[in-house]
């Protein structure tokens, strides 16, 4: 985090710079200085978009509900615990108002950056930040509308050279519209990240150093990402899954490309650590494992630790009885009555916004609904790969835990293991029901520390509006009360009567799925 510490006060009175607003606006306007710049260069705003969208906004709030949804973990305490029993949590407009704000604020910073490079814009002629901040404004508009539907995006984040907002009650856009916005973000980065820049961005890209090809790779990537999620309204699923493969041809092409961040250390550390460290409110799915001991899936032998006993955990397989496990749904309200989940001590991994493994399963679940017979040597390269990237996670929890931790002896993941894992267990499978096969590996490969759960909360939103019931959730208030989309936060339900009107009474997350999952906003 050396980089990242040298530029915290410029960012921070940056930020205090751009978007503070003045409360005598007219006469500030009459005695601005001009010979002086209230604005800092855009590569300085880019080190603060990455680090808020990767620590705040991919691998925050959204990330830890989304874990307890789809039931890779279960929520044991406070709010979790709630969410969990599903009492009020997952409709009150209070739940996400801080990632709902947090989104805003880094959208606000991307479109800053987008205008200050473009044309007339005092950083004119820096076409890759510019297409830098393009993603990552295509990045946080998804996030926004995945998880909350339609949404103020076209008016909102937007402010005046004063650093004011353009619009104080901004209009909501349907989703769909919004995707439109997403697309065309997309489109002018892949345009402008085969230009270059007039001065050196890499100290301040956390992601990729200032590499335009492997920005370019990460813009094609999730435009297959998203051109997939969209496959439920498309009108010629053949040619989306064709284009999916043509951006996927296009993107990474190994796990040293993936857009990781990864600038935790000691004291800078992975989001979903923090918050098990500080609340513990998180404890191993039975769910899970279940599906694990079905599929004798390796990591049911590798990746859970005991309740914490005389502050010494010890590494056991997902079915052995000292693991106790939370019943989905049930649990009892406690942070140390469960075992856990290897990934909560892994405290440097980094956080994933588009990994290599996720865009192998693009690559294989389009294969598979193309009918390619190549598909098989796809899945295989995709579980492998999802395989390798919990491994990284598992030996970062060992490492940290140290004499802490009593290990099991079980064998680190590796190419050889994991690809004997395939063909003696998810080929067959895999033969019988390809689809579902695909799906269920991909659920399985997103679990872990890298803030992938919210990919996986979207693919069974996805699936569920394509009628596809692949993965098998057991908490059994989902019948009446699983959350199809996150509620709207109350620093607008109070604000924007259109916010308000969509929020109501919040119960409409449980009955109204957004609209790329069947749902009409």
């Amino acid at each position: 985090m050396k980089r990242y510490n040298k530029i915290t006060g410029v960012l921070a009175v940056a930020t205090l710079s751009l978007f503070s607003a003045c409360s005598e606006d007219a006469m500030d306007r009459i005695n601005k200085d001009n010979d002086h710049t209230t604005s800092v260069a855009a590569r300085f705003i880019l080190a603060d978009v990455i680090t808020s969208t990767a620590f705040s906004n991919s691998s925050g709030d959204l990330n830890t509900y989304a874990s307890a949804y789809v039931e890779y973990e279960v929520g044991v305490d406070n709010q979790l615990f709630y969410a969990e029993t599903r009492e009020s949590e997952p409709s009150s407009s209070s739940t996400y108002n801080n990632v709902w704000n947090g989104i805003y604020s880094t959208l606000k910073n991307a479109r800053i950056i987008v205008k200050q490079c473009g044309e007339g814009g005092r950083d004119h002629g820096n076409y890759l930040t510019q297409g830098m901040g393009e993603v990552m404004a295509a990045y946080n508009c998804a996030l926004l509308t995945d998880f909350f539907g339609d949404a103020p995006c076209s008016q909102a984040a937007l402010v005046d050279e004063y650093g004011s907002p353009v619009y104080l009650t901004p209009k909501m856009d349907t989703q769909q519209e919004i995707y439109t916005q997403i697309m065309a973000y997309l489109n002018d980065a892949i345009v402008n990240l085969q230009k270059s820049d007039l001065a050196d961005v890499s100290g301040q890209d956390f992601l990729y150093d200032g590499d335009a090809a492997k920005w370019l790779k990460f813009a094609y990537g999730l435009k297959a990402r998203y051109t997939m999620r969209l496959l439920s309204r498309s009108s010629n699923r053949d040619a989306d899954l064709y284009k999916v493969l043509e951006y996927v041809s296009k993107s990474f092409t190994s796990a040293d490309e993936q857009a990781a961040f990864s600038l935790y250390d000691a004291t800078n550390i992975n989001p979903l650590y923090g918050f098990y460290v500080a609340r513990a409110a998180l404890g191993a799915s039975q769910s899970l494992c279940n599906k694990l001991i079905t599929s004798n899936d390796p990591r049911a032998g590798r990746a859970f630790f005991t309740p914490v006993a005389s502050q010494k955990r010890t590494q056991v397989a997902a079915n052995d009885a000292t693991l106790i496990p939370a019943p989905n749904g049930t649990p009892d309200q406690s942070t140390s009555k469960y075992g856990i989940s290897a990934f909560m001590y892994a405290k440097t991994a980094p956080t994933l916004l588009l990994s290599y493994h996720e865009l192998l399963f693009l690559k294989a679940e389009a294969l598979v609904r193309l009918g390619d017979p190549t598909a098989k040597d796809a899945l295989k390269a995709a579980v492998t790969a999802g395989l390798l990237n919990a491994e990284n996670s598992i030996a970062i929890a060992i490492r940290e835990l140290g004499t802490a931790l009593n290990t099991n002896g079980s064998a680190p993941f590796d190419k050889t293991n994991a690809e004997a894992y395939f063909d003696n267990e998810v080929e067959g499978r895999y033969n019988a029901n390809s689809l579902q096969e695909t799906m269920i590996q991909k659920y399985f490969a997103l679990w872990g520390t890298s803030g992938e759960a919210t990919e996986t909360y979207n693919d069974i939103r996805r699936m569920k509006g394509m009628n596809e019931n692949f993965i098998t959730l057991s908490n059994p208030l989902n019948a009446t009360k699983f959350p199809l989309r996150y509620s709207y936060g109350n620093s607008d339900t109070t604000a924007n009567p259109e916010v308000k009107a969509a929020y109501g009474n919040g119960d409409y997350v449980y009955s109204e799925p957004v609209w790329w999952a069947g749902g009409s906003r």
